[in-house]
């Protein structure tokens, strides 16, 4: 509440308070006996009894009270608001959605557009996300706003005095300050009305006047009200928007889309009160950043957008391609400018134009002298080729030179010339050739030979021409790549270049030295047929050599001087017993399992047995296993298996784990060392001799599959019965059984079934029927029927 008010209030307490209800002349009031809950009670009481700041200041005054008491109470009232600051409103709060004035402002509606649309200049920046030209609400005024019905202005004074009015705008274009009464400022802009308040706060603020002043006010302006605009005219989205009064052309263009592929970008019109206030051109704040027409808009504005005058497209190689929008008296120079100008690969001395006349095309080329003259038209199209891809004076240079590349050809420059600039030759020349790749006047390629020599000599030094391409090659691109080969037991074997004064100890030591396999005593070099040789007809393919070499690459006195030759191939042979340790293991009923090395190629399965110290005496024989690697060799024979065979073993299957099962017929293998069944063993072979066991399994289609205790003489048709008999699926005659080593046997059926003998640790299989083959016995006998009649007529023409 104002200073004032409370200064009217303070005094009229000797008229409503109790104590001096009755009192007629308030000059023996003292006010600093005053408390702070009299005052309040006071004001509590003015509001409840309805009386106006004039009828409370007529009634103080009528109770007689002196300029002293009045000086008092302003002071008293002071100290009271020192201690208890109103409290500001922020002058860019979020807009009050539940106020009755509240009207939520327009929002952009996404409106299908046509492709032309798209392409005309102007058209993306009202369309697109990364830039906004939505009005927002939370921004301060600016100084030339103009304030209307329905603004809410604060005011904030501070320093001596603190007080915070929020005020609004009343339908009299006046706001009402408390102890002022009606201060009017609509229709005023910002800065003019903010000026108008301090000045009448100056009244009842005497801390405001003065050159040092103790008081200060400042106004804002809180919750723009909003206001309604049109937009008419040739817009994507024609309409009335309602926007925030700070709002601007281009936040309400935003709104509607902008112009339509009809709509003018250069001369959008605001009008106000039914005259023209303003003319907008886009491309000019496109174009120079100028947003001077961008004008804050008013109530009832509208937005008037004409239909284009002239429009002219570019193409090609400007910097920016689209429809531009042209006033009259406009040119090519203008339309540039609008381009962003010509890219670095334009031809700038020309333009083509395509200019619709007389219902037909014409072409008009535009020299540059003519940019700033040629009138365009409405419809014209604009042209800009690329830069001809051709040099006037341009050389090449490659091969061996030490900056090969492409030179300027100057007047009279000859080759020695060209080669000079191109750093001159490399060391490696090729002296007794070079070309010149020569365009004739057709532009057809032809060659011109010199001798690099004689160029240099100055003896024959031919003049260049443009477009020359100079080929100089180095020795080692002429014929074909000098290499030499070592294959074999050396560390690094393969192809190396061939090098001068390379001798064999060389080409081993650049190969890495030789592998512990490599036989020292046998190492060969195989060189091709010389040039007499290979000139004549004959049988011999190579020259072959043949050396002794130790690890220490020292050769012996009557080889060294023997130089390896372009391409030689050299052989280090593997010595003939060389074999790295094989290991195979044996687990299980052993005495001593574990990892064995193969001592000898010949060594068995029964050597392996009787190393490892034997069976134990729970060693179970018959169910001992092999399990040994595939090699390539075995692993060909399985893909050719797979190839020839229909069986359902997944063959694939076995060769992907690497390893495959064998029959291991253990107990035969002891009884007679050396049998056919006594393997020789192989790298990485595994035997598992498991201990003895007494069980029957019975697995497939029974009713209840389990495992069995074994019963010496009992049959398969035994244990298939203690496991609940056979199913309705089980298919009899295919009974088999997998004994403990892997190998199976199975039912043979002559007259009557003879099943195979079950031994301990057997698993008995019941296999199931198979699925039958759904077939269509109608189609079956019309087959039959028709071949029978189709044999029936062959035989009737036979025999007629």
């Amino acid at each position: 509440m104002h200073t004032f008010k409370y200064f009217l209030l303070a005094l009229l307490l000797v008229a409503v308070y109790p104590s001096f209800g009755q009192q007629q002349d308030v000059s023996g009031v003292n006010v600093e006996n005053l408390s702070d809950e009299q005052i309040q009670k006071v004001a509590e009481e003015v509001k409840a009894r309805g009386l106006t700041m004039e009828q409370a200041a007529s009634l103080a005054r009528a109770r007689g009270a002196s300029q002293l008491q009045i000086d008092q109470m302003m002071q008293r009232i002071r100290q009271m608001e020192t201690v208890q600051p109103t409290e500001a409103i922020p002058p860019t709060a979020e807009p009050d959605k539940n106020n009755l004035n509240y009207i939520a402002p327009s929002k952009k509606e996404k409106t299908p557009v046509s492709p032309k649309n798209k392409k005309l200049f102007g058209y993306q920046l009202f369309n697109q996300e990364n830039l906004t030209f939505e009005p927002s609400v939370n921004i301060p005024v600016p100084t030339d706003y103009v304030l209307g019905i329905g603004d809410e202005v604060t005011i904030q004074v501070w320093g001596a005095s603190q007080q915070t009015y929020n005020l609004q705008v009343g339908t009299n274009g006046a706001i009402n300050i408390p102890g002022i009464g009606p201060v009017s400022i609509a229709n005023q802009n910002f800065s003019s009305a903010k000026k108008t308040i301090t000045n009448r706060l100056t009244s009842i603020y005497d801390g405001m006047n003065g050159s040092t002043p103790n008081t200060y006010a400042d106004v804002t302006v809180n919750n723009p009200r909003s206001i309604k605009v049109n937009v008419i005219g040739e817009a994507i989205a024609p309409g009335t928007y309602t926007v925030p009064a700070t709002a601007s052309a281009f936040n309400v263009l935003y709104l509607s889309g902008g112009p339509n592929e009809n709509g003018s970008f250069r001369d959008i019109r605001i009008m106000r009160n039914n005259k023209l206030l303003a003319t907008v051109d886009v491309y000019d704040y496109l174009i120079n950043g100028n947003a001077a027409n961008n004008v804050s808009l008013r109530d009832q504005d509208i937005l008037f957008i004409p239909t284009y005058q002239k429009r002219v497209e570019t193409e090609g190689s400007f910097k920016r391609n689209a429809i531009f929008e042209l006033r009259e008296g406009e040119n090519i120079s203008q339309l540039l400018d609008f381009t962003g100008g010509f890219t670095e690969e334009a031809s700038s001395s020309r333009l083509l134009l395509t200019r619709f006349a007389n219902d037909q095309y014409q072409l008009k080329d535009i020299d540059k002298s003519h940019f700033g003259s040629l009138q365009l038209q409405n419809g014209d199209l604009i042209h800009a080729e690329k830069v001809i891809d051709r040099y006037e004076n341009r050389l090449t240079i490659e091969g061996a030179v030490f900056r090969p590349g492409s030179y300027a050809l100057e007047e009279g420059m000859t080759l020695s010339q060209l080669i000079k600039k191109a750093g001159g030759l490399r060391e490696d020349y090729f002296a007794n050739r070079g070309l010149i790749i020569r365009l004739d006047e057709k532009l057809f390629p032809t060659t011109l030979a010199f001798d690099l020599e004689e160029v240099m000599q100055g003896k024959n030094d031919p003049r260049l021409q443009r477009e020359d391409q100079v080929v100089i090659h180095d020795i080692f691109s002429i014929g074909e790549k000098k290499s030499v080969r070592i294959l074999g037991e050396v560390m690094k074997p393969g192809e190396f270049e061939f090098r001068k004064n390379m001798i064999l100890k060389d080409l081993i030591f650049l190969a890495g030295g030789m592998t512990e396999a490599a036989s020292e005593s046998y190492i060969e070099v195989a060189r091709r047929n010389s040039y007499e040789e290979a000139g004549t007809v004959g049988s011999k393919l190579a020259t072959l050599y043949q050396f002794r070499i130790g690890r220490d690459l020292k050769l012996a006195d009557e080889n060294a001087s023997f130089m390896l030759q372009p391409f030689d191939q050299v052989y280090v042979r593997r010595a003939p017993s060389y074999e790295t340790q094989r290991t195979v293991s044996i687990r299980g009923e052993v005495q001593y399992p574990g990892e064995y090395s193969i001592s000898d190629k010949n060594e068995r399965i029964s050597d392996l047995v009787k190393r490892a110290g034997g069976l134990t005496p729970t060693a179970f024989a018959a169910g001992a296993k092999l399990r040994r690697t595939i090699d390539q060799q075995a692993r060909e024979q399985l893909e050719v298996i797979e190839t020839l065979s229909d069986s359902t073993i997944d063959i694939a299957a076995e060769t992907e784990k690497g390893y495959a099962d064998l029959e291991l017929r253990l107990r035969d293998i002891l009884n007679a060392p050396g049998h056919a069944y006594d393997y020789l063993l192989r790298e990485g072979d595994e035997i598992t001799v498991p201990t003895k066991t007494e069980e029957i399994w019975v697995n497939g289609e029974v009713l209840n599959p389990i495992g069995l205790a074994w019963e010496n003489g009992r049959g398969i048709k035994y244990y298939i019965n203690r496991a609940g008999g056979f199913s309705d699926n089980a298919r009899k005659s295919r009974i088999y059984v997998i004994d403990t080593d892997g190998t199976t046997k199975v039912t043979k059926s002559f007259i009557v079934k003879n099943y195979p003998e079950v031994s301990p640790g057997s698993r008995i299989i019941v296999p199931a029927k198979p699925e039958k083959e759904k077939s269509d016995n109608i189609g079956r006998w019309l087959a039959i029927t028709t071949a029978m009649s189709s044999l029936a007529i062959a035989f009737a023409a036979v025999f007629k």
